[in-house]
């Protein structure tokens, strides 16, 4: 399925904001806010076509259930990895 360029840019945008608030979210301890994050890119990663997103979520939100900061550190250079990689 083709997405629509605007479409696109808004999800690129949002995930932009999501990986802000998860660095913010593990600052403060804020689990849940990650956990959530994470569960949603799982979910519509693969279907805006980024499977290896729907992965970084599915750590996300099993680093962020266990409460394993060192974890969802890496994960979240990962996920900022992705980032830079494709949004421009």
């Amino acid at each position: 399925m083709e997405v629509p360029e605007e479409i696109m840019f808004r999800y690129m945008e949002r995930r932009r904001r999501d990986l802000e608030i998860c660095w913010e979210s593990l600052s403060s301890g804020n689990f849940p806010v990650i956990e959530r994050v994470g569960h949603q890119l799982k979910g519509n990663g693969s279907t805006f076509g980024f499977d290896d997103l729907a992965s970084i979520g599915n750590k996300l939100e099993i680093a962020a259930s266990s409460r394993d900061s060192a974890a969802l550190g890496e994960v979240l250079k990962d996920f900022s990895h992705w980032v830079n990689n494709h949004i421009n």
